[in-house]
């Protein structure tokens, strides 16, 4: 008899569908849009984090991103550094838009198209991006490579 148990399946699939995105005539708010799939619901849907251009700039003082990214692309050819840098910045977005979104299907969401407005859970997103800062600087530096260009 196996005393080690299976893996725990996650309860959630979350696929980003498109994002970071600003939607004509709303210029203060970014959007990112994920697909969300229970494993007892028979489709996903489809779920709009919206947040506050003001909250990312906020977290972006907060957590130094600027200058953490400016230093981490350093090794980077300078033609490629501000492509490198758009990125980095989309990538972080998305993050803060994941996290929001996984505090927003904690709370109970159910299976229907929603939205989840730039005002709604922004203390809560603002506590969880600072607390994982150092994983969310961590998975953007390998999402952009730049261990590549280390190596050179």
């Amino acid at each position: 008899m196996s005393l080690l148990s299976p893996p725990q399946i996650p309860l959630f699939r979350i696929t980003l569908f498109y994002g970071p995105e600003v939607f004509e005539g709303a210029s203060e708010t970014i959007h990112c849009v994920f697909n969300v799939k229970k494993r007892s619901w028979k489709g996903g849907v489809q779920v709009d984090i919206v947040v506050g251009k003001s909250q990312i700039q906020r977290l972006e003082k907060q957590l130094r991103f600027g200058s953490w990214i400016e230093d981490l692309l350093q090794v980077v050819p300078c033609d490629n550094r501000e492509e490198y840098s758009r990125q980095g910045l989309d990538l972080f977005i998305q993050f803060i838009c994941f996290y929001k979104l996984e505090i927003y299907i904690r709370q109970g969401i159910k299976q229907e198209n929603t939205q989840v407005a730039a005002g709604f859970l922004v203390l809560e997103t603002d506590e969880v991006i600072k607390r994982e800062a150092e994983n969310i600087k961590q998975q953007i530096m390998v999402e952009l490579d730049i261990e590549e260009f280390k190596v050179r």
